[in-house]
Protein backbone atom coordinates (compact mmCIF):
# COMPACT_ATOMS: atom_id res chain seq x y z
CA UNK A 1 0.00 0.00 0.00
CA UNK A 2 1.38 3.43 -0.92
CA UNK A 3 2.22 5.98 1.78
CA UNK A 4 -0.58 8.20 0.45
CA UNK A 5 -3.18 5.43 0.82
CA UNK A 6 -1.83 4.62 4.27
CA UNK A 7 -2.27 8.23 5.35
CA UNK A 8 -5.81 8.22 3.97
CA UNK A 9 -6.55 5.03 5.85
CA UNK A 10 -5.24 6.35 9.15
CA UNK A 11 -7.30 9.53 8.79
CA UNK A 12 -10.33 7.41 7.99
CA UNK A 13 -10.06 5.07 10.95
CA UNK A 14 -9.02 7.52 13.67
CA UNK A 15 -12.66 8.49 14.38
CA UNK A 16 -13.32 4.89 15.36
CA UNK A 17 -11.08 5.30 18.37
CA UNK A 18 -12.90 8.48 19.37
CA UNK A 19 -16.28 6.83 18.94
CA UNK A 20 -15.04 3.93 21.01
CA UNK A 21 -14.19 6.21 23.91
CA UNK A 22 -17.54 8.01 23.70
CA UNK A 23 -19.41 4.72 23.49
CA UNK A 24 -17.60 3.18 26.45
CA UNK A 25 -18.08 6.26 28.61
CA UNK A 26 -21.86 5.90 28.46
CA UNK A 27 -22.01 2.51 30.13
CA UNK A 28 -21.18 0.85 33.37
CA UNK A 29 -17.63 -0.24 34.09
CA UNK A 30 -18.49 -3.93 33.72
CA UNK A 31 -20.14 -3.51 30.29
CA UNK A 32 -17.57 -0.87 29.41
CA UNK A 33 -14.67 -3.28 29.89
CA UNK A 34 -16.38 -5.95 27.79
CA UNK A 35 -17.12 -3.59 24.89
CA UNK A 36 -13.68 -2.00 25.10
CA UNK A 37 -12.04 -5.38 24.77
CA UNK A 38 -14.23 -6.44 21.82
CA UNK A 39 -14.15 -3.14 19.94
CA UNK A 40 -10.43 -2.66 20.38
CA UNK A 41 -9.79 -6.19 19.18
CA UNK A 42 -11.84 -5.76 15.99
CA UNK A 43 -10.51 -2.28 15.36
CA UNK A 44 -6.83 -3.11 15.68
CA UNK A 45 -7.27 -6.43 13.96
CA UNK A 46 -8.96 -4.74 10.97
CA UNK A 47 -6.27 -2.08 10.82
CA UNK A 48 -3.55 -4.71 10.97
CA UNK A 49 -5.16 -6.72 8.16
CA UNK A 50 -5.38 -3.62 5.98
CA UNK A 51 -1.76 -2.70 6.55
CA UNK A 52 -0.79 -6.22 5.53
CA UNK A 53 -2.99 -6.12 2.41
CA UNK A 54 -5.32 -8.81 3.82
CA UNK A 55 -8.31 -6.81 2.68
CA UNK A 56 -11.04 -9.46 2.97
CA UNK A 57 -10.12 -10.21 6.57
CA UNK A 58 -10.04 -6.46 7.28
CA UNK A 59 -13.57 -6.08 5.91
CA UNK A 60 -14.77 -8.94 8.16
CA UNK A 61 -13.23 -7.27 11.21
CA UNK A 62 -14.79 -3.88 10.56
CA UNK A 63 -18.17 -5.43 9.83
CA UNK A 64 -18.02 -7.20 13.22
CA UNK A 65 -17.27 -3.84 14.78
CA UNK A 66 -20.66 -2.62 13.52
CA UNK A 67 -22.44 -5.16 15.73
CA UNK A 68 -20.52 -3.91 18.76
CA UNK A 69 -20.70 -0.17 18.04
CA UNK A 70 -23.68 1.02 15.97
CA UNK A 71 -22.23 4.52 16.27
CA UNK A 72 -19.48 3.58 13.81
CA UNK A 73 -21.92 3.55 10.86
CA UNK A 74 -20.59 6.79 9.38
CA UNK A 75 -17.01 5.60 9.65
CA UNK A 76 -17.92 2.29 8.01
CA UNK A 77 -19.63 4.18 5.19
CA UNK A 78 -16.43 6.12 4.67
CA UNK A 79 -14.47 2.87 4.69
CA UNK A 80 -16.64 1.49 1.89
CA UNK A 81 -16.14 4.73 -0.03
CA UNK A 82 -12.39 4.31 0.48
CA UNK A 83 -12.46 0.83 -1.08
CA UNK A 84 -14.51 2.08 -4.04
CA UNK A 85 -12.03 4.85 -4.74
CA UNK A 86 -9.23 2.28 -4.67
CA UNK A 87 -11.11 0.29 -7.31
CA UNK A 88 -12.06 -2.53 -4.91
CA UNK A 89 -15.75 -2.22 -5.73
CA UNK A 90 -16.75 -5.73 -4.66
CA UNK A 91 -15.57 -5.04 -1.13
CA UNK A 92 -17.32 -1.66 -1.09
CA UNK A 93 -20.55 -3.36 -2.18
CA UNK A 94 -20.22 -5.95 0.58
CA UNK A 95 -19.70 -3.28 3.25
CA UNK A 96 -22.65 -1.15 2.10
CA UNK A 97 -24.95 -4.16 1.70
CA UNK A 98 -24.10 -5.24 5.26
CA UNK A 99 -24.91 -1.76 6.52
CA UNK A 100 -28.30 -1.84 4.83
CA UNK A 101 -29.11 -5.12 6.56
CA UNK A 102 -28.82 -3.46 9.98
CA UNK A 103 -32.30 -2.82 11.46
CA UNK A 104 -31.27 0.09 13.69
CA UNK A 105 -30.23 2.56 10.97
CA UNK A 106 -31.75 6.01 11.02
CA UNK A 107 -33.48 7.27 7.86
CA UNK A 108 -30.51 9.49 7.13
CA UNK A 109 -28.05 6.61 7.57
CA UNK A 110 -30.15 4.32 5.39
CA UNK A 111 -30.39 6.89 2.60
CA UNK A 112 -26.66 7.48 2.82
CA UNK A 113 -26.03 3.73 2.62
CA UNK A 114 -28.38 3.40 -0.37
CA UNK A 115 -26.59 6.24 -2.12
CA UNK A 116 -23.15 4.74 -1.48
CA UNK A 117 -24.27 1.32 -2.70
CA UNK A 118 -25.74 2.94 -5.80
CA UNK A 119 -22.37 4.58 -6.44
CA UNK A 120 -20.75 1.16 -6.11
CA UNK A 121 -23.11 -0.30 -8.70
CA UNK A 122 -22.52 2.64 -11.05
CA UNK A 123 -18.77 2.11 -10.75
CA UNK A 124 -19.36 -1.54 -11.71
CA UNK A 125 -21.56 -0.60 -14.66
CA UNK A 126 -24.68 -2.11 -13.08
CA UNK A 127 -26.85 0.90 -13.87
CA UNK A 128 -30.21 -0.86 -13.48
CA UNK A 129 -29.44 -1.76 -9.85
CA UNK A 130 -28.08 1.71 -9.15
CA UNK A 131 -31.18 3.31 -10.66
CA UNK A 132 -33.59 1.35 -8.41
CA UNK A 133 -31.66 2.39 -5.29
CA UNK A 134 -31.46 6.03 -6.33
CA UNK A 135 -35.18 6.14 -7.10
CA UNK A 136 -35.82 4.91 -3.55
CA UNK A 137 -33.71 7.78 -2.17
CA UNK A 138 -35.52 10.35 -4.33
CA UNK A 139 -38.82 9.37 -2.70
CA UNK A 140 -37.58 10.89 0.55
CA UNK A 141 -36.68 14.43 1.55
CA UNK A 142 -33.17 14.97 2.82
CA UNK A 143 -29.63 16.03 2.16
CA UNK A 144 -29.08 13.11 -0.23
CA UNK A 145 -31.88 14.10 -2.63
CA UNK A 146 -29.82 16.41 -4.82
CA UNK A 147 -26.94 13.96 -5.01
CA UNK A 148 -29.27 11.09 -5.95
CA UNK A 149 -30.94 13.17 -8.68
CA UNK A 150 -27.59 14.11 -10.19
CA UNK A 151 -26.53 10.46 -10.09
CA UNK A 152 -29.76 9.47 -11.86
CA UNK A 153 -29.05 12.04 -14.57
CA UNK A 154 -25.58 10.55 -14.97
CA UNK A 155 -27.11 7.09 -15.47
CA UNK A 156 -29.72 8.30 -17.97
CA UNK A 157 -27.06 10.15 -19.96
CA UNK A 158 -24.91 7.04 -20.16
CA UNK A 159 -27.89 4.88 -21.07
CA UNK A 160 -29.18 7.52 -23.53
CA UNK A 161 -32.61 7.59 -21.86
CA UNK A 162 -33.24 11.21 -22.73
CA UNK A 163 -36.90 11.43 -21.66
CA UNK A 164 -35.98 10.29 -18.15
CA UNK A 165 -32.99 12.63 -18.08
CA UNK A 166 -35.27 15.55 -18.95
CA UNK A 167 -37.76 14.68 -16.18
CA UNK A 168 -35.07 14.36 -13.51
CA UNK A 169 -33.25 17.50 -14.67
CA UNK A 170 -36.47 19.52 -14.41
CA UNK A 171 -37.04 18.20 -10.88
CA UNK A 172 -33.44 18.99 -9.92
CA UNK A 173 -33.90 22.50 -11.28
CA UNK A 174 -37.01 22.96 -9.14
CA UNK A 175 -35.42 21.89 -5.85
CA UNK A 176 -32.03 23.63 -6.32
CA UNK A 177 -33.38 26.77 -8.05
CA UNK A 178 -30.36 26.46 -10.38
CA UNK A 179 -30.95 26.46 -14.12
CA UNK A 180 -30.55 23.15 -15.95
CA UNK A 181 -31.63 24.72 -19.24
CA UNK A 182 -28.29 24.07 -20.95
CA UNK A 183 -28.46 20.35 -20.22
CA UNK A 184 -32.20 20.00 -20.89
CA UNK A 185 -31.86 21.65 -24.31
CA UNK A 186 -29.13 19.15 -25.17
CA UNK A 187 -31.34 16.25 -24.11
CA UNK A 188 -34.09 17.52 -26.40
CA UNK A 189 -31.55 17.74 -29.25
CA UNK A 190 -30.56 14.13 -28.63
CA UNK A 191 -34.23 13.14 -28.64
CA UNK A 192 -34.79 15.11 -31.85
CA UNK A 193 -31.93 13.40 -33.66
CA UNK A 194 -33.18 10.00 -32.49
CA UNK A 195 -36.73 10.79 -33.67
CA UNK A 196 -35.40 12.01 -37.03
CA UNK A 197 -33.44 8.78 -37.52
CA UNK A 198 -36.71 6.87 -37.05
CA UNK A 199 -38.53 9.00 -39.61
CA UNK A 200 -40.56 10.91 -37.01
CA UNK A 201 -40.11 14.33 -38.61
CA UNK A 202 -42.83 16.24 -36.73
CA UNK A 203 -41.70 14.81 -33.41
CA UNK A 204 -38.11 15.83 -34.16
CA UNK A 205 -39.11 19.46 -34.78
CA UNK A 206 -41.30 19.39 -31.68
CA UNK A 207 -38.32 18.35 -29.54
CA UNK A 208 -36.19 21.13 -30.99
CA UNK A 209 -38.86 23.69 -30.17
CA UNK A 210 -38.98 22.44 -26.58
CA UNK A 211 -35.19 22.57 -26.37
CA UNK A 212 -35.21 26.21 -27.47
CA UNK A 213 -37.79 27.01 -24.79
CA UNK A 214 -35.38 25.78 -22.11
CA UNK A 215 -32.31 27.47 -23.57
CA UNK A 216 -32.71 30.09 -26.29
CA UNK A 217 -28.94 30.28 -26.66
CA UNK A 218 -28.50 26.63 -27.57
CA UNK A 219 -26.70 26.75 -30.92
CA UNK A 220 -27.14 23.00 -31.35
CA UNK A 221 -30.90 23.45 -31.64
CA UNK A 222 -30.41 25.85 -34.53
CA UNK A 223 -27.83 23.60 -36.17
CA UNK A 224 -30.13 20.58 -35.92
CA UNK A 225 -33.11 22.55 -37.19
CA UNK A 226 -31.08 23.84 -40.13
CA UNK A 227 -29.90 20.32 -40.96
CA UNK A 228 -33.44 18.95 -40.87
CA UNK A 229 -34.81 21.75 -43.06
CA UNK A 230 -31.92 21.36 -45.48
CA UNK A 231 -32.58 17.64 -45.85
CA UNK A 232 -36.23 18.43 -46.55
CA UNK A 233 -35.22 20.88 -49.25
CA UNK A 234 -36.45 23.90 -47.29
CA UNK A 235 -33.28 25.91 -47.91
CA UNK A 236 -34.64 29.31 -46.83
CA UNK A 237 -35.83 27.89 -43.52
CA UNK A 238 -32.48 26.18 -43.11
CA UNK A 239 -30.60 29.44 -43.69
CA UNK A 240 -32.75 31.25 -41.13
CA UNK A 241 -32.06 28.52 -38.56
CA UNK A 242 -28.31 28.50 -39.20
CA UNK A 243 -28.11 32.29 -38.98
CA UNK A 244 -29.48 32.24 -35.41
CA UNK A 245 -26.18 30.73 -34.28
CA UNK A 246 -24.47 34.11 -34.67
CA UNK A 247 -26.58 35.47 -31.81
CA UNK A 248 -26.56 32.30 -29.70
CA UNK A 249 -22.87 31.40 -29.72
CA UNK A 250 -20.81 32.93 -32.52
CA UNK A 251 -17.93 30.50 -31.91
CA UNK A 252 -20.09 27.79 -33.52
CA UNK A 253 -20.87 29.83 -36.64
CA UNK A 254 -17.97 28.28 -38.62
CA UNK A 255 -19.68 24.90 -38.11
CA UNK A 256 -22.75 26.16 -39.97
CA UNK A 257 -20.99 28.29 -42.59
CA UNK A 258 -20.39 25.55 -45.21
CA UNK A 259 -24.04 24.50 -44.85
CA UNK A 260 -25.24 28.09 -45.26
CA UNK A 261 -23.18 28.38 -48.45
CA UNK A 262 -24.69 25.13 -49.76
CA UNK A 263 -28.22 26.42 -49.15
CA UNK A 264 -27.57 29.77 -50.86
CA UNK A 265 -26.04 27.99 -53.84
CA UNK A 266 -28.96 25.53 -54.02
CA UNK A 267 -31.24 28.58 -54.29
CA UNK A 268 -28.86 30.24 -56.80
CA UNK A 269 -28.83 33.32 -54.56
CA UNK A 270 -25.17 34.15 -55.16
CA UNK A 271 -25.53 37.87 -54.57
CA UNK A 272 -27.25 37.32 -51.23
CA UNK A 273 -24.44 34.96 -50.23
CA UNK A 274 -21.78 37.55 -51.06
CA UNK A 275 -23.62 40.17 -49.04
CA UNK A 276 -23.91 37.80 -46.10
CA UNK A 277 -20.19 36.94 -46.21
CA UNK A 278 -19.38 40.67 -46.36
CA UNK A 279 -21.56 41.20 -43.30
CA UNK A 280 -19.83 38.40 -41.37
CA UNK A 281 -16.42 39.72 -42.37
CA UNK A 282 -17.27 43.08 -40.81
CA UNK A 283 -19.03 41.88 -37.67
CA UNK A 284 -17.54 38.53 -36.65
CA UNK A 285 -14.48 37.62 -38.75
CA UNK A 286 -12.79 34.23 -38.39
CA UNK A 287 -10.48 32.25 -40.65
CA UNK A 288 -13.40 30.10 -41.89
CA UNK A 289 -15.31 33.22 -42.93
CA UNK A 290 -12.19 34.77 -44.49
CA UNK A 291 -11.46 31.61 -46.50
CA UNK A 292 -15.05 31.41 -47.72
CA UNK A 293 -14.89 35.06 -48.73
CA UNK A 294 -11.56 34.48 -50.49
CA UNK A 295 -13.11 31.70 -52.56
CA UNK A 296 -15.84 34.07 -53.71
CA UNK A 297 -13.25 36.74 -54.55
CA UNK A 298 -11.35 34.13 -56.54
CA UNK A 299 -14.47 33.17 -58.52
CA UNK A 300 -15.50 36.75 -59.19
CA UNK A 301 -12.26 38.70 -59.60
CA UNK A 302 -9.46 36.18 -59.84
CA UNK A 303 -6.94 34.15 -57.92
CA UNK A 304 -4.37 36.93 -57.56
CA UNK A 305 -6.86 39.26 -55.92
CA UNK A 306 -8.03 36.48 -53.59
CA UNK A 307 -4.44 35.77 -52.54
CA UNK A 308 -3.87 39.47 -51.86
CA UNK A 309 -7.04 39.63 -49.75
CA UNK A 310 -6.03 36.55 -47.74
CA UNK A 311 -2.44 37.71 -47.25
CA UNK A 312 -3.67 41.10 -46.02
CA UNK A 313 -5.89 39.44 -43.43
CA UNK A 314 -3.17 37.02 -42.29
CA UNK A 315 -0.75 39.88 -41.83
CA UNK A 316 -3.00 41.01 -38.99
CA UNK A 317 -4.33 37.61 -37.91
CA UNK A 318 -1.84 34.74 -38.56
CA UNK A 319 -3.42 31.35 -39.21
CA UNK A 320 -2.04 27.92 -40.10
CA UNK A 321 -5.16 27.11 -42.12
CA UNK A 322 -4.86 30.42 -43.91
CA UNK A 323 -1.23 29.71 -44.75
CA UNK A 324 -2.22 26.39 -46.32
CA UNK A 325 -4.75 28.06 -48.61
CA UNK A 326 -2.34 30.88 -49.44
CA UNK A 327 0.25 28.36 -50.60
CA UNK A 328 -2.37 26.68 -52.78
CA UNK A 329 -3.27 30.02 -54.36
CA UNK A 330 0.38 30.61 -55.34
CA UNK A 331 1.12 27.09 -56.59
CA UNK A 332 -0.63 27.67 -59.92
CA UNK A 333 1.51 30.75 -60.58
CA UNK A 334 4.98 29.28 -60.22
CA UNK A 335 7.03 26.53 -61.88
CA UNK A 336 10.32 24.74 -61.42
CA UNK A 337 12.24 24.78 -58.18
CA UNK A 338 9.99 27.37 -56.53
CA UNK A 339 6.95 25.19 -57.16
CA UNK A 340 8.70 22.16 -55.67
CA UNK A 341 9.59 24.16 -52.57
CA UNK A 342 6.01 25.37 -52.22
CA UNK A 343 4.74 21.79 -52.58
CA UNK A 344 7.09 20.70 -49.82
CA UNK A 345 5.96 23.60 -47.65
CA UNK A 346 2.32 22.77 -48.35
CA UNK A 347 2.92 19.15 -47.32
CA UNK A 348 4.52 20.24 -44.05
CA UNK A 349 1.67 22.64 -43.28
CA UNK A 350 -0.93 19.94 -44.06
CA UNK A 351 0.81 17.54 -41.68
CA UNK A 352 0.82 20.25 -39.03
CA UNK A 353 -2.89 20.98 -39.56
CA UNK A 354 -3.79 17.29 -39.44
CA UNK A 355 -1.86 16.77 -36.20
CA UNK A 356 -3.55 19.63 -34.39
CA UNK A 357 -6.89 19.36 -32.54
CA UNK A 358 -9.78 21.42 -33.86
CA UNK A 359 -11.91 21.54 -30.71
CA UNK A 360 -11.12 21.97 -27.03
CA UNK A 361 -13.18 21.70 -23.84
CA UNK A 362 -13.25 24.94 -21.86
CA UNK A 363 -13.73 22.99 -18.61
CA UNK A 364 -11.07 20.28 -18.61
CA UNK A 365 -8.95 21.01 -21.69
CA UNK A 366 -9.90 17.84 -23.58
CA UNK A 367 -8.89 18.28 -27.24
CA UNK A 368 -10.18 16.52 -30.33
CA UNK A 369 -10.41 16.74 -34.10
CA UNK A 370 -14.12 15.91 -34.00
CA UNK A 371 -16.99 17.80 -32.41
CA UNK A 372 -18.55 16.54 -29.16
CA UNK A 373 -21.62 18.21 -27.68
CA UNK A 374 -20.80 16.48 -24.39
CA UNK A 375 -17.15 16.38 -23.40
CA UNK A 376 -16.00 12.71 -23.27
CA UNK A 377 -13.62 13.58 -20.45
CA UNK A 378 -15.45 15.79 -17.93
CA UNK A 379 -18.95 15.03 -19.35
CA UNK A 380 -19.94 18.71 -19.39
CA UNK A 381 -22.39 19.81 -22.08
CA UNK A 382 -21.63 22.60 -24.58
CA UNK A 383 -18.10 23.01 -23.23
CA UNK A 384 -16.28 21.72 -26.33
CA UNK A 385 -15.85 24.52 -28.87
CA UNK A 386 -13.73 25.33 -31.92
CA UNK A 387 -10.20 26.37 -30.97
CA UNK A 388 -9.43 30.06 -31.48
CA UNK A 389 -6.11 31.64 -32.43
CA UNK A 390 -3.34 30.82 -34.88
CA UNK A 391 -4.11 27.07 -34.81
CA UNK A 392 -7.88 27.49 -35.07
CA UNK A 393 -10.42 30.16 -35.92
Amino acid sequence: MSSFNLLQLICLLLPVAALSGWYLGKRSRQVNNLKNETLSSDYYMGLNFLLNEQTDKAVDAFIRMLDVSPDSVDTTLALGNFFRRRGEVDRAIRIHQTLLSKPNLTTKQRNHSLLELAQDYMRSGMYDRAESLLLEVTNTVGNQLEISLRSLIDIYEREKEWDKAIQVAIRLQEITKQSMGKEIAQYFCESAELAWSKGKVKTAFKYLKQGLQHNRNCSRVSLCEGNFEKKLGNFKNAINAYKRIEYQDVTFLPEALPLIIECYEALSEHQDLEEYLDYLLRHCPSISIVLAHAEKVKEKIGQERAAYFLANYMNRHPSIRGLKYLIEFHLSRVVGEVRNELLMLKSLVEQLVQSKPVYRCGQCGFASRSMHWQCPSCRQWSSVKPIQGIEGE
